[in-house]
């Protein structure tokens, strides 16, 4: 039965009660404090213990309801020290070796406070992942996360997986590059790749990292160019396909516009872009990181002229037939290789569409491939000077930059850093007789 006592007495008895209850460690003394603390104070046996477990006394004005911090300040940066020491590990893999860590950690920085030892000999791999989640966040090192793919638009996207079986230009690939130099850390410059499958006519824009809207925006800008309307886009399953900015860019149309995604780690869906990944980007800009956004512009006007280019001068084989023998597979290709614009011109001539032939044929006569390949260099030039910072006179001997080199395109040192070098293999040595002297060719 609760016994009448006035705000101030409960006060007090409050103070001493809290004191007792911090003193006992087993359960059992607990409960017999928090027994006695409600039937003296009246209380409900919830209330009285959020009382009794409040930090000195200190009534709660307001804020966050809930339980109190068990780890502070102290814990946290002790913790946060010896987790970045320790190489950054997870939950799981420092919590084994963390009395260790604290052993060492005291003889460098003496006696650690009242406490924070005990509490952190305790602590348990989840709870060290959860009192060190605002420090990985914050850490710049931390790889950044791709934009995820819109589920709803995944789930209505249909999958396409077969070959392609086109007669007439409009249904392209597309995909995008990322010019991060093997670390996808921070922000960096990205390529929009597209192909058409029927000519092979290929346009490609850089774009400053890989938002929905920046992507959107240069695909608009690629289809502007283009001498054919769209009839169906094929993309992989990246975020910057799948979102409904994307999407929404080709709803409302009078003709309609297919929407496709290839399967999910099946880069051979699309084979054809893939292909042009390398030839038309690759090859040109390289490996090497561009994170300096003022070059998204110039590597632009770049990229213009230089599909141009490749789209008017620059043969192509097309497969046109593919089966399989056995556990052969059978590839026939044309005779005849063609520039992508000559099939397009070939295609509509067939068609009788003469106004399109003829702006086709204006751009034969508006351009010259000599001087388009000059003013190319010259623009490849230009990004160099731009991208490293070191001069081409102060390099050492044989020294050359990695991707955008000298020249760009087909420089023998660009080389993907991805790839595993092969082990040159060490040649047998052979006794010295003439013939084998005779046999091998003198020293240049």
């Amino acid at each position: 039965m609760a016994v009448t006592m006035s705000k101030k007495s409960k006060k007090e008895y409050l103070e001493k009660m809290r004191i007792r209850y911090a003193g006992r460690s087993g359960k059992k003394g607990k409960t017999v404090l928090i027994d006695e603390f409600c039937e003296v104070t009246g209380h409900d046996r919830k209330y009285g213990i959020k009382l009794l477990i409040r930090n000195r006394g200190v009534e709660r004005s307001g804020g966050a309801r809930g339980r109190r911090k068990t780890y502070g300040e102290g814990e946290l940066s002790v913790l946060k020290e010896i987790w970045f020491l320790a190489e950054q590990p997870c939950g799981k893999r420092l919590s084994p070796v963390l009395p260790m860590w604290l052993k060492s950690y005291k003889k460098r920085n003496g006696k650690l406070g009242y406490g924070v030892e005990k509490k952190l000999k305790k602590i348990s791999p989840a709870q060290i992942d959860r009192v060190l989640g605002p420090t990985k966040a914050q850490n710049p090192n931390r790889r950044i996360r791709t934009p995820k793919s819109n589920q709803a638009l995944k789930a209505v996207t249909p999958i396409r997986a077969e070959s392609w079986d086109v007669h007439e230009p409009g249904w392209i690939e597309a995909d995008t590059v990322a010019h991060c130099g093997g670390s996808m850390n921070g922000s960096f410059i990205w390529s929009l790749s597209m192909t058409d499958i029927f000519s092979g006519w290929t346009e490609i824009r850089s774009v400053w990292n890989r938002g929905q809207h920046g992507v959107c925006e240069r695909f608009e800008q690629i289809e502007a160019d283009l001498p054919f309307q769209l009839k169906g886009v094929d993309t992989d399953n990246g975020g910057e396909f799948l979102n409904w900015h994307f999407h929404s860019y080709f709803e409302g149309r009078l003709e309609r516009v297919e929407l496709t995604r290839s399967r999910p780690y099946h880069k051979n869906d699309q084979a054809h872009i893939e292909q042009k990944n390398y030839t038309h980007v690759r090859q040109l800009l390289g490996y090497d990181r561009l994170d300096n956004e003022d070059l998204v512009e110039v590597i632009n006007k770049l990229l213009v002229k230089w599909s141009l280019w490749s789209n008017l001068y620059c043969s192509t084989m097309k497969q046109i037939e593919k089966r399989r023998e056995g556990s052969r597979q059978i590839r026939k290709h044309e005779k005849h290789p063609k520039p992508p614009c000559e099939r397009l011109i070939e295609h509509w001539k067939a068609k009788g569409q003469k106004a399109k032939v003829k702006l086709l044929r204006g751009l034969y006569k508006a351009s010259d491939p000599i001087e388009m390949k000059e003013e190319i260099e010259k623009g490849l030039r230009k990004i160099n000077k731009l991208v490293n910072q070191i001069p081409v006179e102060k390099r050492e001997e044989g020294a050359t930059a990695v991707g955008i080199g000298n020249p760009l395109r087909y420089a023998p040192e660009i080389s993907n850093p991805n790839s595993r070098e092969k082990k040159q293999k060490k040649p047998k040595t052979k006794r010295a007789t003439v013939s084998s002297n005779l046999s091998q060719p003198a020293a240049a």
